[in-house]
């Protein structure tokens, strides 16, 4: 959302997004275009298996549903791609999004090989778009705090970075809150 509100004067109102693999973290990134980010709107949703696209399209209010990406890539009314698909298909459909002038989020990983992500990346570049790769903790409380107490020399000068990190739901480590967030690192 901050991005979006960064480059506003960049991208259209509202920004029209497709929505590339619905399963559980393409449902997770559609649930959050659809409910919790002003000025974005899930135009569609393309997955191979259809009825898991239709599934979700259809509890996040979207009409149009596809088997093929290329569907999306193709739409000119769609400003931005998510790509949530299986990881050996990131680097190519970054690659074709690029060339289609959509504007990219993929969830990590870019590629499988250098080789692909530098491929990637040169349609990027060629094409001009917005890119990035997803990091599902860049913006949590706990990395940000971390960021902050390291920038302000508060830890020292780290030499090695460990981390623990569980999503909402899966348990949690009541004494974390006792400690700098930067000792999670540690």
């Amino acid at each position: 959302m901050a991005y979006i509100q960064q480059h506003s004067a960049e991208l259209p109102t509202p920004v029209r997004l497709g929505l590339i693999g619905s399963g559980w973290m393409g449902a997770f990134h559609g649930e959050s275009i659809a409910r919790r980010v002003p000025g974005a709107v899930l135009a569609a949703v393309a997955d191979p298996n259809v009825d898991s696209a239709a599934s979700v399209a259809a509890q996040l209010g979207t009409a149009k549903v596809t088997a093929d990406a290329a569907d999306i890539l193709a739409d000119p009314d769609i400003d931005a791609v998510i790509i949530a698909s299986p990881a050996r298909f990131h680097a190519s459909l970054i690659a074709q999004a690029a060339a289609a002038g959509k504007h990219v989020f993929c969830e990590k990983p870019g590629a499988q090989s250098l080789e692909e992500l530098d491929a990637a990346l040169a349609a990027v570049e060629t094409a001009g778009v917005h890119f990035q790769i997803g990091f599902n903790r860049r913006y949590a409380e706990d990395f940000q705090s971390a960021k902050k107490d390291l920038a302000a020399g508060i830890a020292g000068q780290p030499q090695l970075l460990r981390s623990l990190t569980r999503d909402p739901g899966t348990g949690s480590i009541p004494q974390a809150a006792r400690v700098p967030a930067w000792t999670i690192f540690l």
